[in-house]
Formats: C-alpha cells, structure tokens, sequence
C-alpha cells in the first residue's frame, strides 16, 4: 500500500500549477501579481469542489501543504497506509 499519494505539477498559467494524480486535477497553488505568498486548495478529492484558498509563504511550502491534504484524506478514506515513511 502506498504511504504517499504521488502528485505531479502542471504548469496552468503564469504562477499557477494543478497538482495532479494522472490526469486528474486535485488541487491548484497560486500567486496573484503583486503578491509574495502563494495561495492553495484541494479540490474534488473527496467528491466535492471547494473554492477556500490557504496560504503559504512560499512555493514549496503550498505544494507541501497540498500534498499533506491530500495524503490526508486517502488515508481517513483507507486508501494510504498509516504507517510513517521510512
């Protein structure tokens, strides 16, 4: 069983990426002109659509974020295996 669900990164648009599970879009991180942070949200994972956008600092820190949602919920849906990497 997998311990980490394994998104990939679609460039949408200038500062925009969807995190991807094959083709389907999961999630969405951005950065708005003017602004330094970047903005995220999951979407359609758990069979709705949520337009709450949270913020991260950087980057990395929104993927990380997003990918930490993510695994989130395949693990409370049984589909991720508790146990800690490593």
């Amino acid at each position: 069983m997998l311990q980490e669900i394994p998104l990939t990164w679609k460039p949408i648009r200038n500062r925009s990426f969807a995190g991807m599970l094959g083709q389907q879009e999961l999630a969405y991180v951005l950065q708005h002109d003017g602004q330094t942070n970047w903005k995220w949200m999951v979407s359609g994972c758990n069979g709705t659509i949520r337009y709450d956008f949270q913020s991260a600092e950087t980057l990395d820190d929104a993927k990380a974020a997003v990918q930490a949602s993510v695994n989130e919920w395949f693990r409370s849906a049984g589909l991720l295996n508790t146990a800690a990497p490593g």
